[in-house]
């Protein structure tokens, strides 16, 4: 009876200390459940907490768009969009690296996180909206000018109608040769002509092709719609061409960020947006645009 009597005490006491001890609940799948500094950990579809784990950005730019950006006799990228990716990234707290897809394949969406976003004179339209996201504000603006080769005589927007123009593929300048300016979606302000008509659209990989093959040689164009600043680089270049009049529209251009990406974008956005006011109003844009244009195009036309 006592070993009984006993047997019964200790299984009470066994049963006071368990209810006594606090199990704690298991981690959620994924979380190690170190608190470590005491900061929870980052969202797994978060792309601006992706960026600042792995140290780096990967930026899309263009290797063959001087001034805006372009490989160095070293291999090293260098001009405007390169100076100003490099400023956002180091206000990121973060390395940059640059990718150089093809325009088209930028503009058109779907990057398939094989970068990060796209600083490279991005103009904001209507259509790119539709599968990109934009941060605001722009960081800065240019007006879209005509060249001709000097021995074409051409000076004036008349002569252009039934010419053939050459001009980037996808690019703001094809959209608005086109005529279709509801696609293009600039404000009513930033268009000062109409386009000239019965064209033929000679389309390259890159607008900054066309002057390099005028400069080459080849005939069957004369004409080429670009970016002001492309034109000066140009004739800076030494390409036999003059400005056919004065600019035709201006652009609104800023960083792009991928609608379909699978990270959430809106915390990199966001961000990115805040730096570029920060280098606006700090007088960092400004500097930049300066040492690579000769003139500061970091105001808004629009805004004048």
């Amino acid at each position: 009876m006592k070993g009984l009597f006993r047997l019964f005490a200790l299984l009470i006491l066994v049963v006071a200390v368990a209810a006594c001890v606090q199990v704690a609940p298991a981690p959620a799948p994924g979380d190690s459940g170190s608190s470590e500094g005491g900061d929870a950990a980052a969202p797994a579809d978060d792309l601006l907490a992706e960026i600042m784990d792995r140290g780096t950005i990967r930026i899309s730019t263009d290797p063959n768009y001087e001034p805006q950006s372009f490989l160095n006799s070293d291999g090293e990228f260098v001009g405007f969009d390169v100076d100003v990716a490099r400023e956002i990234a180091s206000r990121l707290g973060v390395e940059v690296e640059f990718v150089t897809p093809d325009w088209d394949l930028i503009t058109a969406g779907n990057w398939g996180g094989q970068w990060d976003m796209s600083v490279g004179s991005m103009a904001v339209t209507t259509g790119r909206d539709e599968v990109l996201e934009f941060a605001n504000p722009p960081y800065y603006y240019t007006p879209a000018q005509f060249a001709a080769t000097t021995a074409s005589g051409i000076t004036t927007l008349e002569q252009l109608n039934g010419q053939p123009i050459c001009v980037g593929v996808s690019t703001t300048y094809e959209t608005w040769l086109s005529g279709d300016l509801e696609a293009l979606g600039l404000p009513a302000s930033s268009y000062y002509h109409e386009p000239p008509t019965d064209v033929t659209v000679i389309p390259l990989q890159t607008d900054n092709e066309c002057a390099q093959q005028i400069q080459a040689g080849r005939s069957e164009f004369s004409v080429f719609l670009t970016s002001n600043t492309v034109v000066e680089a140009a004739i800076r270049e030494g390409v036999d061409i003059v400005k056919v009049n004065g600019a035709v529209f201006s652009e609104n251009l800023a960083a792009a960020f991928d609608e379909a990406s699978t990270k959430d974008i809106t915390g990199l956005k966001d961000r990115v947006g805040e730096i570029i006011q920060e280098m606006h109003d700090d007088g960092t844009l400004s500097e930049i645009s300066m040492e690579w244009f000769g003139e500061d195009l970091t105001m808004d036309p629009s805004a004048q």
